[in-house]
């Protein structure tokens, strides 16, 4: 079986040894206050993987809160070589499909022409087992472990595997801060779930375990996983513009079709929902992979909606919040101070944007009822 496995590197000072200010690690100390940058499952190389620390890297170093803090991205790699090179590939579509499944999210698109041929190749080399749901690339994947090993386990465990005592614990945790893009926020819900099950196995109780999971924050940018389900902190920002993502649900399906109708505004989804900024439009008049961009939230390079902009004002304040109070060893208490802080006008933009969620929310199950009773009708009709 084809393994697939996580590399790690680290933004350093520029020398003539390491002319890019990057150098490979083996792992993720387990006392400091860093940021991990977990990019799309395209990360493939150094470059890539540095260009996504750069843009952390930047911003905690415009606002001052670079110093005694680390940033750390991932590389994402796999055996396959020759014509299986785009196995893994459609593994990770799978392994998406399969976690959303798992939570209730069933309406999977009807495959492009080009998947199905993929699908097909990937069947005549490895057989049927290539795709399935019961292959172990597909409902854990190797990557997954390899990474909470070098990044999580030492949070929460000795070196002897024993568990911590609580205080030292989840002070470890509330050190480290997650930004993750694309099919990176599956990757994380992965590793929660590793975390959760480690803990137990640990002897952690119920309520350690749910007090030391929600000092983990994860700023999600495009995510491409279930909403609404972490444990831990998790922020996310979306674009209904993103055609690259699909949530596999009704929300999804009647906001495109909201968005269509120029309905849709920028509106924040609450708890259950996923803690989720979702925006008609990061940019001006652009579509596609341009809008699933990492580099749009953080540190863009093109012009932005006016609602792109906000979605950049409370991604920034949510990384630097997180950040500041992992310095300051301050643990998270709700999601609304990591949003807006002390700043008055920021919080005020912030209610306007959660009494909108839910009037949006409102409307799209109404939509997903009507839809949903049209389709019995046409069924029935069709007896």
């Amino acid at each position: 079986m084809r393994k697939t496995y996580i590399l790690i590197g680290k933004r350093i000072e520029k020398s003539e040894a390491h002319p890019y200010g990057w150098k490979r690690v083996d792992f993720v100390p387990e006392d400091e206050t860093c940021v991990v940058v977990l990019g799309g499952n395209g990360t493939e190389n150094d470059e890539q993987s540095n260009g996504n620390a750069k843009s952390v890297d930047l911003l905690l170093k415009a606002y001052g809160l670079r110093d005694g803090v680390n940033v750390y991205s991932i590389i994402y790699r796999n055996d396959a070589e020759g014509e299986e090179h785009f196995i893994p590939y459609l593994q990770q579509l799978r392994s998406r499909e399969v976690l959303f499944e798992k939570h209730g999210r069933k309406e999977i698109k009807e495959r492009t022409p080009k998947q199905k041929e993929f699908i097909e190749k990937a069947e005549q080399l490895q057989g049927k087992s290539a795709v399935d749901a019961s292959n172990p690339e597909i409902s854990d994947p190797s990557y997954v472990e390899n990474l909470f090993d070098k990044l999580l386990l030492y949070r929460i465990s000795d070196l002897d595997g024993q568990r911590l005592p609580f205080e030292e614990a989840i002070g470890r945790v509330r050190k480290l801060n997650i930004v993750a893009h694309c099919h990176s926020a599956y990757l994380f819900l992965k590793l929660e779930d590793m975390m959760q099950q480690k803990m137990k196995e640990f002897g952690y109780s119920d309520e350690e375990r749910k007090a030391i999971q929600k000092q983990l924050l994860c700023v999600a940018f495009a995510p491409y996983a279930p909403l609404g389900v972490s444990k831990s902190t998790m922020l996310s920002f979306g674009s209904m513009k993103d055609d690259e993502v699909w949530h596999q649900n009704a929300f999804h399906r009647e906001a495109q079709n909201l968005d269509k109708t120029g309905e849709f505004k920028l509106s924040y989804f609450e708890e259950k929902l996923g803690n989720v900024f979702v925006a008609s439009s990061m940019t001006e008049g652009q579509v596609g992979s341009v809008e699933h961009s990492f580099s749009n939230y953080l540190m863009p390079k093109r012009a932005l909606s006016e609602e792109g902009e906000i979605m950049v004002l409370f991604g920034r304040n949510a990384v630097l919040n997180g950040v500041r109070g992992s310095k300051e060893g301050r643990l998270i208490s709700n999601v609304r101070d990591l949003l807006c802080g002390d700043d008055a006008k920021t919080l005020c933009l912030f209610e306007k944007l959660r009494e909108r969620g839910k009037k949006t929310y409102a409307k799209l199950m109404n939509l997903a009822r009507k839809f949903a009773l049209t389709k019995a009708k046409q069924s029935r009709g069709n007896l």
